[in-house]
């Protein structure tokens, strides 16, 4: 077997890999990346890659294990943000405190860090990347500094949208996107070509993983990042700290080892997890960092479905098919009496793939998600089986707990009211089939200030060994009711530069 040294060894290339590796790389640390998947063809969208992706096993409603569990949102060079919808929405102030909210069987949802900690690293990756949005339009919007970039239009479908949710007494905003709305950062304008979701930006306008470093210069020989590399083990060196990692290439099942003065993991919240429960030994019997048998624990996926249905164009100008995938959103149900527990969650369009008019009728569809229940029994755990490769197997223990089957169908009537309210006669309503994993992975290596109800410390350092870290969604203690990517990058900024620190 192979080896060799670095200072840094992370895992993931994807929203908070980048952020890590860059941000180290910069300060003069050698670095590498390890990446499973590969660079996506042009022309790829999740239809045509996903198939190539590793299941993980669910339970069916027989209590059988199946394999049709999501455990990744994009295996590849970039990750998930080569194919997501660039929505870009800050955690809200509730999100990083919902005790008030949540169901008493629960974890604590509580985060070791708040928004004001946050903020400055949001205001520095927008400012990096460029997110298009108005700010003050969100009545849940925490401070910001001013946008650095003007909101993208409502699409003919947003303005429907948006004006059915003015009439019932809603205040709709333009969704927050990393999507340009004019030529900013070395990337053009949004061409509106479409239809953006779950496809490669054919132009750049789209910010990805790459973005926000396109002015950062690099020592010569600090980054390098392999493909088609899965980590498949951290070694201990002694009780408190991990001395390697075991990878092993995809292609050609040879393994290898890198030693390291620090392990990041960035993989994503269910493949961070796995990874150290695979990586079980003397010194850590049941996994690393699970001592106390919270590692996996706690996985969130959000609740969310969609509603969708046609109506007449209305007199609307005519503007081009394609774009972004939402421009409208709405936040009067996130914080609501009248939603069970008191707290909701978001409601914005998500356009279908097909957006022209047709015979004068065009396409709604709203999407609607919020946080889910943080549970101990929902949990990352290996399987006896094995995968392609020789590894165990994941499985992905979900259950949706009862007060949030109450509250999805809380937002599922919102959301249809507002299709109703635009002129669609017949409401369609379909799962997006959270349970089984999603876009959304948040937990499993929970942050927090209790060992026994979490995995990593505020600064996202396993409790028990010195130099080993989460910075992807698994520190999530509370997977919030937004979209979690701008949230996952700019805590990894800030764990990125405690690492640092640490390393000097």
């Amino acid at each position: 077997m192979t080896a060799r040294a670095v200072d840094v060894c992370v895992v993931g290339s994807g929203a908070s890999g980048s952020i890590v590796a860059h941000e180290i790389a910069r300060n003069g640390f050698r670095v590498l990346v390890l990446e499973e998947g590969r660079t996506l063809p042009p022309g790829a969208s999740l239809a045509t890659v996903q198939s190539g992706f590793d299941d993980a096993l669910v339970p069916s409603p027989a209590g059988t294990l199946t394999p049709f569990g999501r455990p990744w949102t994009v295996s590849a060079l970039g990750g998930g943000m080569t194919l997501y919808a660039g929505i870009a929405f800050r955690y809200r102030t509730v999100d990083f405190d919902a005790r008030a909210h949540v169901a008493a069987d629960a974890l604590d949802p509580v985060w070791p860090i708040d928004y004001a900690e946050l903020r400055p690293h949001y205001e520095e990756l927008e400012r990096r990347m460029g997110v298009a949005r108005l700010p003050g339009a969100d009545p849940l919007e925490p401070p910001s500094d001013p946008a650095v970039l003007p909101p993208h239009e409502y699409s003919p479908q947003g303005l429907l949208i948006a004006k059915a949710g003015g009439r019932l007494g809603r205040l709709p905003f333009p969704t927050p996107l990393a999507i340009n709305s004019l030529p900013y950062g070395g990337r053009p304008a949004c061409h509106c070509c479409g239809p953006c979701n779950e496809h490669l930006c054919p132009t750049g306008a789209r910010a990805d993983a790459r973005s926000p470093f396109t002015d950062v210069p690099l020592p010569s020989g600090a980054l390098t990042v392999a493909l088609g590399s899965k980590a498949v083990r951290i070694d201990l060196g002694n009780a408190s700290r991990a001395d390697s990692v075991e990878w092993l290439d995809t292609v050609t099942s040879q393994r290898a080892r890198v030693r390291a003065r620090c392990v990041v993991l960035t993989g994503n919240a269910v493949q961070s997890a796995a990874l150290l429960l695979r990586s079980a030994q003397s010194a850590a019997p049941n996994g690393i960092g699970n001592a106390t048998g919270m590692v996996g624990s706690g996985i969130s996926f959000k609740i969310s479905g969609y509603v969708s249905g046609s109506t007449t164009l209305d007199r609307l100008p005519a503007r081009s098919p394609g774009g972004p995938f939402s421009t409208v959103a709405m936040s009067d149900h996130y914080l609501d009496d009248e939603a069970p527990s008191g707290l909701g969650g978001m409601i914005y369009e998500a356009s279908p793939a097909e957006q022209a008019v047709c015979d004068g009728n065009i396409a709604l569809r709203l999407h609607f998600l919020a946080a889910d229940q943080p549970m101990r029994k929902n949990t990352v755990r290996l399987a006896n089986s094995r995968d392609r490769l020789g590894l165990q197997k994941i499985i992905l223990e979900y259950w949706t707990h009862p007060l949030d089957k109450r509250r999805l169908g809380y937002l599922s009537r919102r959301a249809s009211e507002l299709l109703t309210e635009a002129g669609v006669k017949k409401v369609d309503y379909q799962d997006s089939n959270y349970q089984s994993g999603s876009g959304h992975l948040h937990g499993g290596c929970r942050a927090g200030v209790d060992p026994t109800e979490s995995v990593v410390d505020r600064w996202g350092r396993v409790h028990d060994v010195d130099n080993l870290y989460v910075a992807d969604g698994g520190f999530f203690p509370y997977s919030g009711g937004v979209n979690p990517t701008f949230t996952i990058q700019a805590n990894a900024l800030r764990i990125a530069r405690r690492i640092v620190t640490q390393l000097a």
